[in-house]
């Protein structure tokens, strides 16, 4: 994972189009959809179409001076060690908590534009840009879909390592509790063929609340960790962390932090090998000596 970056076309191909036999649902607005860079088919137009960054960072970038609330980048691990631009500080706060993750193997903020042909619209196409886009371990989807705070999954550790051909797509879209655009009729209208997109493609979409998702027990975890995760780790300390396992896939969080150095400098180094999916700890109860940390696959 360490400087690992992402690929959209790698992942989802450069020219798809969905299948001619895919069911289309009456009364919907969306046609044949395309996963391509910013250019048109020759003898075709695609009704719907996502554009990705060439290089596979951010789409847009969102700091442009005419902002009147916060705004900033982020440096995310799970990005290739890149700064991903967030414009509110709930967005941040959700980038971090998914940099966290152990099941989460990629994060993109900001990932791509769908532009979206419809009647009535003054001849312009609706334009749409996802706040987040995770590439994670199945469970972690699953329990998103049973309803369990977006905080609470990604506070649960990973026990192993899975194929990337394993892991699912999740397009998030992060909101406060109260938001203006709950009332706009052609944001919504723009939102659900935007939903309707991603089931095509096998995405899926969540609209994660403030209050629901971004729980302050966690939060206050994600940014203690946030905060330190860019401490270096070499291999003198995943040797030294393999000792402290000894032979076993499961241990202490107090046992490795000792076998690293001990105290603050001990935690710095545990933290750094967490984010890089050596180890994964369990941050269900915040951070506790006696938490479980887990040797991940990769690094046995």
């Amino acid at each position: 994972m360490n400087g690992k970056s992402f690929d959209p076309f790698a992942i989802y191909g450069r020219m798809e189009v969905d299948h001619p036999d895919m069911p289309f649902v009456p009364g919907d607005e969306v046609g044949e959809l395309s996963v391509a860079r910013p250019v048109r088919l020759h003898n075709q137009m695609p009704i719907a179409t996502f554009f990705w960054a060439e290089d596979g960072g951010p789409i847009r970038t969102i700091i442009d001076g005419r902002k009147t609330r916060p705004t900033g980048t982020l440096p995310l691990i799970k990005a290739g060690f890149r700064s991903m631009p967030w414009d509110s500080t709930w967005e941040e706060l959700a980038m971090q908590m998914a940099d966290i993750s152990s099941r989460v193997d990629y994060a993109l903020a900001q990932p791509h534009r769908i532009e979206i042909s419809v009647q009535g619209n003054r001849g312009k196409p609706l334009i749409y840009f996802p706040d987040l886009l995770l590439r994670t371990h199945r469970s972690f989807l699953q329990e998103l879909q049973s309803g369990s705070p977006f905080s609470s999954v990604c506070a649960v550790p990973s026990t192993q390592v899975v194929s990337a051909y394993e892991l699912e797509t999740i397009v998030i879209e992060i909101k406060a509790d109260f938001d203006p655009r709950d009332d706009d009729p052609v944001y919504q209208r723009k939102l659900k063929i935007a939903k309707e997109l991603y089931l095509r493609r096998g995405f899926h979409f969540f609209e994660i609340r403030a209050t629901k998702h971004l729980k302050a027990e966690f939060s206050k975890v994600a940014r203690l960790m946030d905060w330190r995760k860019l401490a270096t780790a070499d291999i003198h300390d995943e040797l030294a962390c393999l000792g402290a396992f000894n032979g076993a896939r499961v241990t202490s969080r107090a046992r490795l932090e000792r076998a690293l150095g001990g105290g603050q400098y001990g935690r710095a180094k545990l933290n750094a090998l967490h984010y890089r999916q050596f180890v994964s700890i369990d941050l269900t109860e915040g951070i506790l000596p006696s938490s479980n940390v887990w040797l991940l696959g990769n690094a046995a």
